[in-house]
């Protein structure tokens, strides 16, 4: 598996093309936890469904290695692997030291942000930073928390981590009818923040994952362990260019950079 994801080639340049000048109102990034990408169905998660068909999506994610939680999102914050972010291991505490490098807060307070990160597991606090304008950690509440922060006044960025997968998986098996079920409740909490994002209009929405797992066993070599989606759906851009790209969780941050902050000779050659 490390040979597999240390071929993939960079796409940094690939983000700044895609850029468009024109900025976001409102930027949420979901990442629920443990999602396998063959879970998701017009059945079981027909709100994720429907910004896949509006959208542009991936199946086939890579995750980090080791592909476990709080490894997996420093490395969508900062679009760093375990050895250049620091960050080998899967534990943080309250009152441990936080996060040091710059991550996607840092890229969207400079755009003029707000900034909203909501997570329901504690030690994801490691990722709080002073970018981040507001934060709360809440097992059973984020999303309400991140429906409620970007109802208010000015452009929002959000970053929103929604657990249960998570609980079900190592207990149930992933795919299993109770992962499914649970999936499901997952899906229909999101309709409500994603309606109201939509229609704010001038929106950039990514669903992806951290990792997913096979059986009740995640954090293995095993293939399925690596695995996670990517979704991307927007009134300002075009999708097709993200269809099935070869997409890796440390591509997240230079993909934002590029969105947000638009080549000026992208600009000048339209």
């Amino acid at each position: 598996m490390n040979k597999s994801i240390a071929g993939f080639i960079p796409i940094v340049f690939f983000w700044a093309a895609s850029a468009l000048a024109a900025p976001f109102s409102n930027v949420l990034i979901v990442s629920i936890d443990a999602l396998h990408p063959d879970a998701l169905s017009t059945k079981t998660t027909p709100v994720i469904y429907g910004q896949m068909m509006s959208g542009a999506y991936t199946l086939n994610g890579i995750s980090t290695d080791p592909p476990l939680t709080l490894i997996s999102h420093t490395a969508l914050f900062t679009g760093l692997g375990p050895a250049e972010s620091e960050k080998s291991d899967n534990n943080w505490q309250p009152g441990e030291p936080t996060i040091a490098k710059n991550t996607i807060f840092n890229l969207a307070r400079s755009c003029g942000f707000l900034t909203g990160y909501y997570y329901s597991k504690e030690k994801l606090g490691f990722l709080v930073n002073p970018a981040v304008s507001d934060h709360r950690f809440s097992k059973d509440n984020a999303v309400d928390i991140a429906h409620a922060f970007i109802q208010k006044p000015g452009n929002h960025f959000v970053f929103l981590h929604v657990s249960g997968l998570d609980e079900v998986g190592p207990v149930k098996g992933w795919l299993s009818p109770e992962y499914l079920e649970e999936l499901s409740f997952i899906d229909e909490m999101l309709g409500a923040l994603i309606n109201t994002i939509r229609r704010k209009g001038d929106y950039l929405i990514i669903i992806t994952s951290d990792h997913a797992g096979h059986g009740t066993v995640h954090g293995s070599n095993h293939p399925d362990d690596f695995k996670l989606p990517f979704v991307i759906v927007s009134d300002r851009i075009k999708p097709d260019r993200f269809r099935n790209i070869p997409y890796r969780v440390v591509d997240l941050k230079p993909m934002i950079e590029g969105l947000l902050v638009p080549d000026p000779r992208q600009s000048l050659a339209r």
